[in-house]
C-alpha cells in the first residue's frame, strides 16, 4: 500500500461527524476509513449497473437451490 503525506485544512464540526458516523478515532483513521468507504459505495453502483444492463447475471431461487444440493 502506498502512502502519501500531506497538510490539509479540515472542517473540524465534519471530521467529528464522520468520526461518529464511521466509528474511527483520529484524523487519519477517519479518512482513511471515508476513501474505503467512497469506494465502496462507487463499487456498489457499479456492481448494480452491471446487474441492470443484463451484463451481469444474478441466479434465480431455483438455481441457489440447485447449488446448495449436496453433491455426490
Amino acid at each position: 500500500m502506498s502512502m502519501h503525506k500531506t497538510t490539509v485544512e479540515l472542517d473540524l464540526d465534519e471530521l467529528a461527524r464522520a468520526q461518529s458516523v464511521l466509528g474511527t478515532r483520529g484524523v487519519k483513521d477517519t479518512l482513511n476509513a471515508a476513501l474505503r468507504e467512497v469506494n465502496r459505495r462507487a463499487a456498489l453502483v457499479t456492481a448494480a449497473d452491471l446487474v441492470r444492463s443484463g451484463a451481469f447475471h444474478v441466479p434465480d431461487e431455483t438455481t441457489w437451490a440447485a447449488w446448495r444440493e449436496p453433491r455426490s
